[in-house]
């Protein structure tokens, strides 16, 4: 007796751990991109000029993919919860919709720097980013809507749900939907792969050469954020494409597995907004101005005191 109520306080335990780690990570990540979203918004309403929004923009993409998550945890969780066809299908299309849009604008990223080597010669306007920043987030939404509307809308149909699941969800077609999207996952890695790899042998190719147009500091310190953003894309999003594409040798447990990996795959999300933050100046002193706002409007920039002081001088 002694021995089943300690197995079942274990279960309960494990039970506890399971449901805090499925619940906190979403929360963590919509929690850890809120200070990206205020930068944009403060960006936009006093219309600073700000070079690498584009790299902001990813933030409201990434809670998104954290929001949704934790209502797609919901369905893994409350297994005893009665879901309807449609709460459980916006559940699972917001997650997907938002998840390859950030798969998307990481990729766009990467291009984009690609495109700053090729034409380093270019004179590159603040205008110029804010502009690509708003092409990358157009395009990448537009693509995901595309790719997931024709999965969600062919391959589901109206149906009474025993339970909230993508096999449920996607009955008869769950093989096909977890192939096409693993699919999807594995190509934009790829390219992403590809893309910085690209990038760096051409950056070491002009360091190697001593050409004028080598970059300067902040434009090497941008490379290097953006390679951490890509290597940490590829380490937490290639457990998800595995376990995509390798539906038919999962076993039984195949809806375990895959919400382990997609947890994995939310860090890419939750760590990002930390990445860049720390890293890019701009955005650092943007954050500090926001939360020292007062501080900044009260207080009298040394150089415009000594200046003044100079021209009443001049005056006297």
């Amino acid at each position: 007796m002694s021995n089943f109520s300690s197995i079942n306080s274990t279960k309960k335990e494990y039970g506890k751990v399971i449901e805090i780690v499925t619940i906190g990570v979403p929360v963590t990540t919509i929690i850890v991109n809120v200070p990206s979203i205020v930068l944009i918004i403060w960006i936009i309403a006093r219309k600073e000029k700000v070079k690498n929004l584009h790299l902001l923009s990813i933030g409201f993409t990434d809670a998104l993919v954290g929001l949704s998550a934790y209502l797609m945890a919901e369905t893994y969780l409350y297994t005893d919860k009665t879901f309807s066809y449609y709460d459980c299908w916006v559940r699972y299309y917001m997650f997907s919709l938002s998840y390859v849009a950030s798969m998307l604008h990481v990729l766009g990223i990467c291009a984009q720097r690609l495109k700053i080597v090729l034409g380093k010669t270019a004179v590159q306007t603040h205008q110029f980013h804010r502009k690509f920043a708003w092409l990358v987030t157009v395009a990448s939404w537009t693509l995901s809507i595309i790719i997931n509307s024709i999965a969600f809308i062919i391959w589901t149909q109206d149906q009474d749900l025993t339970t909230c699941s993508l096999e449920t969800l996607f009955r008869g077609h769950a093989r096909m939907f977890f192939f096409s999207m693993g699919t999807v996952y594995g190509i934009i890695t790829l390219l992403v792969v590809v893309t910085m790899a690209i990038l760096s042998r051409l950056l070491w190719l002009r360091l190697q050469s001593n050409s004028t147009n080598v970059w300067g500091y902040k434009d090497k310190r941008l490379f290097v954020t953006v390679c951490i953003m890509a290597v940490l894309f590829f380490v937490t999003i290639t457990p998800l494409v595995c376990v995509l594409l390798s539906y038919d040798f999962l076993g039984d447990n195949k809806r375990s597995q895959r919400t382990a990996c997609v947890l994995i795959s939310l860090l890419n999300s939750a760590i990002n907004p930390i990445v860049y933050l720390y890293r890019v100046p701009e955005f650092r002193k943007i954050l500090k101005k926001i939360l020292l706002c007062r501080k900044f409007t009260n207080t009298v920039h040394p150089q415009i005191s000594e200046n003044r002081i100079d021209l009443s001088n001049q005056a006297s």
